[in-house]
């Protein structure tokens, strides 16, 4: 099936639509197939092997604090899409472009893909935050979906959500000022209290929607977490901001035709800093604010 025509066969059902309109987010279990989950795998390690006796971070590569080549410490892969085919066949062709269309509701585009890894024993907190906000479209129509490499778990920092919290609108990631890329001062008790943890295996999948509240934990376990996240946006949605993640394929169709109009949704929009000159990344800009 080419990459660009859409599917005869609906992949999601009604239900499952139906979560995914409710909570802002929808975990699918045994999604990929084992084979293309091990190819993967073998990838992600040659990279992260490749990067061991690298000194500094690069376009693609970047390193936590301690990094050398006897402990390597890569904390992220940003677009690997440009370095292997095997993340360019998750994303274009495979049932996860099936489920972006589904979810977004027609046509779909890629935006931008990262390998994230959660270091063991420490690995750093993500503080409560939106997509949207990061990197604003002309639509709030935006989904994320991540694809665990290995066990998910709660010990790990796995993935955290407030169901329902798309519904409330895009909220600050400025305070004081600066931009912390977190929106902490928002969050309420009630919020804190039913947040829900992201437990996942291999092949299973777990989509959030572009204004859904989620963050992590640290990782308190002796195992790495890695995650493969793929960020589409419907087809109709165009930045209004430099990318935080660019990349050679960024706006390539992934299902459906190429827009001849954009959606434009009503309302203030309260931009993030200009990332002309690149993006130091998440993790740089919560330790600049610790």
């Amino acid at each position: 099936m080419s990459a660009v025509l859409q599917k005869a066969d609906t992949v999601l059902s009604a239900r499952e639509l139906e979560t995914y309109r409710d909570d802002g987010f929808l975990t699918m279990r045994r999604v990929l197939a084992s084979e293309l989950l091990q190819r993967l795998n073998d990838v992600t390690d040659r990279l992260r092997e490749e990067a061991r006796h690298l000194t500094a971070r690069t376009k693609h590569v970047d390193l936590a604090k301690g990094h050398s080549a006897e402990r390597p410490r890569v904390r992220r892969i940003s677009s690997p899409t440009e370095l292997d085919a095997v993340f360019r066949e998750i994303a274009f062709d495979s049932i996860l472009g099936d489920i972006a269309a589904e979810l977004v509701g027609g046509a779909v585009k890629f935006y931008h893909s990262k390998l994230n890894f959660k270091l063991p024993e420490g690995g750093a907190e993500i503080g409560w935050h939106q997509d949207w906000p990061v990197f604003p479209h002309t639509n709030t129509n935006l989904v994320a979906l991540s694809v665990p490499l290995n066990a998910s778990r709660a010990g790990n920092g796995c993935l955290r959500t407030i169901a329902g919290s798309h519904k409330g609108g895009a909220r600050s990631h400025w305070s004081d000022g600066q931009y912390t890329l977190n929106c902490n001062p928002s969050m309420t008790d009630a919020e804190l209290a039913h947040a829900l943890d992201s437990e996942l295996d291999p092949g299973d999948i777990v989509a959030h929607h572009g204004l859904t509240v989620h963050g992590s934990g640290v990782n308190l376990s002796a195992s790495m977490r890695s995650t493969y996240i793929i960020q589409y946006v419907a087809a109709d949605a165009f930045a209004y901001t430099a990318p935080v993640i660019d990349s050679v394929h960024r706006g390539k169709m992934v299902r459906g035709e190429p827009p001849r109009f954009a959606r434009v949704e009503e309302g203030l929009i309260e931009l993030p800093p200009d990332f002309d000159n690149g993006y130091s990344g998440i993790f740089t800009l919560q330790n600049a604010q610790a």
